[in-house]
C-alpha cells in the first residue's frame, strides 16, 4: 500500500483525486490521510467524496472511510470495468473534476463508457464545462484519445443540478514532442450567462472587441441559478473566469483578456500542464512548454511519481516526461 500524506505540496482535492486515479491504473492500494488539512474545511468535501466513489465503481474493490468531512481515506482497486455508469454530486460540486478524475481509467478499459454526472458545470475554483469541451478535451483528442462530450443542463451554485454526458472509447495516449501544434490559433471567447440581462455579456464583449478579438459567443444556459462565466482560448490554452455579485461586468471581461493575453506564447496554459500530466506518463516521451509551473504541477509529479516510475524533468516551464 501507498500512503500519500494529503497536506503536502498545494494540499488540496487535487491529491485525493490524483492518488485515487492511479491507484485504480496501477491496481495498487493507497491510503490518502491529512485530507485537505489546510483548506477552511478541511475533509472530504461533495465533490471529492463524489469523484472517490466514481473511482470505486469503475475500478471495483474497496473503499474505506468514504464520508463527507473524512480526514483520511483507504482503497484497494480489483480492476478496472467499462460500461455505463451515473454519478450524481448531490451539490455544486464540479462534476468537471469528477469527470477528470475518472477519464484516465475509461480510457484505460477494454471496452467503451458512457457516463452521466450530475453536479455544477460553472465553478470558481474548477475548470468550467466550456474550457474543458473547448481545450482539455481538444488536448486529449490530439494525443489520441478518443473522448466526446455534451452537456445537457448548466450548473451553478448554490443548486448545481447541470448534467454532462461523456463518450469514451479505450485508447491510448500516443508518445509524441509535437502533438501540441495548433493549426488555428487565434484567441476566441465563449461568454455563458444564465438567468441574468444581456446586457452583462454585451459589456462583457465590448473588452474583447476592444482589443481585436472579435470570434466571442454567448450561450445563455438553460439553468437552475443565475451565473456568468467567460472562457478565453486559443489552441490549448485558455483562462477563464467566474462573474461575480457587485463585480463590474467590464471588470470581468478585462479579468479574462488579461490572463489570457498574460500565458504568453506557450504550448499548453499553466493549468492544463497539470491536467496532461498523467496522460503524459501513460504515453511515455512527451514534452509541452507552459506559461509557469504551479504549486498544482508540482504535487501531481510528486505523487505519480509514487505509482509510475517515470522521469520528469522541468527545464524553465518545459516540462518532459520520460
Amino acid at each position: 500500500m501507498i500512503e500519500i500524506d494529503g497536506s503536502a505540496g498545494e494540499g488540496g482535492g487535487q491529491i485525493v483525486r490524483t492518488a485515487l486515479t492511479l491507484s485504480a491504473l496501477t491496481n495498487t492500494p493507497v491510503r490518502i490521510f491529512n485530507i485537505r488539512a489546510k483548506r477552511d474545511k478541511p475533509g472530504l468535501r461533495p465533490q471529492h467524496l463524489a469523484a472517490a466513489k466514481a473511482v470505486r465503481s469503475i475500478a471495483r474493490g474497496t473503499l474505506e472511510g468514504a464520508e463527507e468531512d473524512s480526514h483520511e481515506l483507504s482503497y484497494t482497486p480489483s480492476g478496472i470495468i467499462g460500461g455505463k455508469y451515473e454519478f450524481n454530486i448531490g451539490t455544486a460540486g464540479s462534476s468537471i473534476l469528477v469527470a477528470q478524475t475518472i477519464l484516465p481509467l475509461l480510457i484505460s478499459a477494454k471496452k467503451p463508457s458512457e457516463i452521466k454526472i450530475t453536479g455544477g458545470t460553472h465553478n470558481p475554483k474548477a475548470p468550467s464545462y466550456d474550457y474543458f469541451e473547448r481545450v482539455f478535451l481538444p488536448a486529449l483528442n490530439s494525443m489520441g484519445c478518443e473522448i466526446e462530450s455534451e452537456m445537457f443542463r448548466a450548473g451553478y451554485y448554490p443548486t448545481g443540478g447541470g448534467e454532462i454526458r461523456l463518450k469514451v472509447k479505450p485508447s491510448k495516449p500516443k508518445p509524441t514532442d509535437y502533438w501540441i501544434r495548433v493549426p488555428f490559433p487565434q484567441t476566441q471567447a465563449i461568454i455563458s450567462l444564465a438567468n441574468l440581462p444581456m446586457l452583462i455579456a454585451v459589456r462583457e464583449k465590448k473588452i474583447f472587441v476592444h482589443n481585436n478579438i472579435n470570434r466571442v459567443y454567448v450561450r445563455e444556459e438553460k439553468c437552475n441559478d443565475k451565473g456568468n462565466s467567460i472562457l478565453a482560448y486559443r489552441g490549448f490554452i485558455g483562462f477563464q473566469v467566474m462573474g461575480e455579485k457587485g463585480k463590474p461586468s467590464e471588470k470581468v471581461g478585462e479579468e479574462c483578456f488579461n490572463g489570457i493575453r498574460d500565458e504568453g506564447d506557450v504550448d499548453v496554459d499553466h493549468r492544463l500542464a497539470d491536467q496532461l500530466l498523467i496522460y503524459a506518463s501513460l504515453a511515455g516521451k512527451t514534452s509541452y512548454k507552459t506559461s509557469r509551473i504551479s504549486s498544482h504541477t508540482a504535487t501531481s509529479i510528486n505523487i505519480i511519481g509514487n505509482f509510475l516510475h517515470k522521469s520528469f524533468s522541468i527545464e524553465g516551464t518545459t516540462i518532459r516526461v520520460e
